[in-house]
């Protein structure tokens, strides 16, 4: 016979009594008994499954280190498992899938904003002669003729005062008041009673034309004045008034300087016509007055007639400096460039303003989005770990491992790639890692956090 060490013949004798233990282990009928009447160990619904965990640690009689499972412990586990992704698909869908979608539109928004925002600083400008210029080159000439008013008034130069609007205002209304006055003379003129227009199809005929040879008489001198005001800008002096003496060839005026064409012949020539006509307007009303007046009061006649004469020429000469004297020919120029600019700039800003506001809008759904993910996740474990399969399992183990019933268990094998691929969608727009998120994360995000949306 083979003899036999003493240290292999206790390992034997420890086999098994280990093995004949483990044949013994049973679950104390007063423990099924109790839990057969709802008040444990065992779950009510698991009291059979308990029976065959433990008649299973029996056969296989060794002990097994928790991430182990057997067949009847894995088939439990699984069932818990399999709800808890049940449960956890269905969660995906009615609030995760929808936060996405809705950071995809907001990202997808702000990305065509920043569209806009390139064919904006992209855009070209209209020059006060027809120039086509770049952003760049519009705020440049912008800036160049700004400074060159500063320059020359901070010099003392007048030649770039400008009308306030209320005179502007004023002067619509003297011209209302000519209207009237005008349509007066051509109704005397036209020998039209205005009180018996109404009688005869000729005397309202007559009417109409007196009205509009008044309507057409008053705008006609006051555009015309205005026209001329407008071009006499180029002859406007650092004092404010004409320069006769070179003719504007000091440019004082002009954004490039120099001498407009015409000099100073065409500008009293200009300026001759003009006064030409509103004397010729002023005397034929005065001249109808003193017609139509009293012939017992002649004095009195005469005052009225020069009175409205003088009317007439001070709105033909207030029609001319309103264009004269509202600024100079660099005014003009800034006048065509700003507001293009600043209607650029205010669109910019409006752009800019709701980019933000996209942008902290789906800041704030990321920050929800991974709030509602880690409460997900950490519910769907709590489903497996907290299931009557887990108490039957841990139950079982503490009969036949003596391990206790709080003895951990492997992690819960569950699938959540709908909820990894949102995360990671996520992640791709506001350039942070799947799952992990900072202060810094949540907050307004970058144009670097940017992707294009399919």
């Amino acid at each position: 016979m083979t003899p036999t060490s003493p240290e292999s013949t206790r390992s034997s004798k420890n086999a098994g009594s280990a093995q004949g233990f483990r044949g013994r282990l049973r679950i104390p009928p007063r423990q099924t008994l109790t839990s057969a009447l709802g008040m444990g160990p065992m779950p009510f619904t698991k009291i059979v499954r308990c029976h065959e965990l433990v008649g299973e640690a029996r056969r296989i009689g060794r002990d097994r280190p928790a991430e182990e499972w057997t067949h009847a412990e894995d088939s439990l586990r699984r069932a818990a498992e399999h709800r808890a992704d049940t449960w956890a698909k269905a969660e995906i869908a009615g609030t995760i899938e929808p936060t996405v979608a809705t950071i995809q539109g907001l990202h997808a928004e702000a990305r065509f904003i920043d569209h806009q925002l390139t064919a904006l600083r992209a855009r070209r400008y209209v020059g006060p002669h027809g120039e086509s210029y770049s952003a760049a080159e519009a705020h440049g000439r912008h800036a160049e003729w700004s400074a060159l008013v500063e320059e020359q008034e901070q010099a003392g130069s007048r030649a770039h005062r400008r009308i306030p609007p209320r005179v502007r205002k004023l002067l619509l209304g003297l011209l209302a008041l000519d209207v009237i006055v005008l349509t007066f003379l051509m109704a005397k003129f036209l020998n039209v009673d205005l009180r018996r227009a109404w009688q005869s199809a000729d005397s309202v005929l007559r009417a109409v034309t007196a009205l509009l040879f008044g309507i057409l008489g008053t705008v006609g001198v006051a555009l015309t004045m205005k026209l001329f005001g407008r071009r006499h800008r180029a002859y406007r002096a650092a004092h404010g008034g004409w320069d006769f003496a070179r003719g504007g060839a000091s440019g004082a005026g002009s954004p490039k300087g120099g001498s407009p064409k015409g000099g100073v012949k065409t500008l009293a020539a200009e300026l001759l016509l003009c006064g030409v006509l509103a004397l010729t307007l002023g005397v034929a009303m005065a001249w109808r007055l003193v017609l139509d007046g009293p012939s017992d009061d002649r004095f009195l006649t005469a005052v009225m007639a020069t009175l409205f004469a003088l009317v007439i020429g001070a709105v033909a000469y207030l029609s001319y400096q309103s264009e004269f004297a509202d600024g100079s020919t660099t005014t003009e120029a800034i006048d065509v460039l700003a507001p293009q600019l600043h209607g650029t700039h205010r669109t910019e800003e409006a752009l800019s303003a709701k980019r933000e506001i996209l942008l902290r809008q789906a800041a704030r759904l990321v920050g929800q989005l991974l709030r509602d993910s880690a409460r997900l996740r950490a519910e769907a474990n709590r489903r497996v770990t907290e299931s009557t399969q887990d108490q039957a399992i841990r139950y079982a183990r503490s009969v036949h491992q003596h391990c206790g019933y709080g003895s951990p268990l492997a992690a819960p094998r569950l699938s959540l790639d709908g909820l990894d691929l949102a995360l990671a969608q996520a992640a791709s727009w506001t350039g942070t890692e799947p799952g992990r998120a900072t202060a810094r994360d949540t907050g307004v995000q970058g144009d670097e956090g940017l992707a294009v949306v399919a």
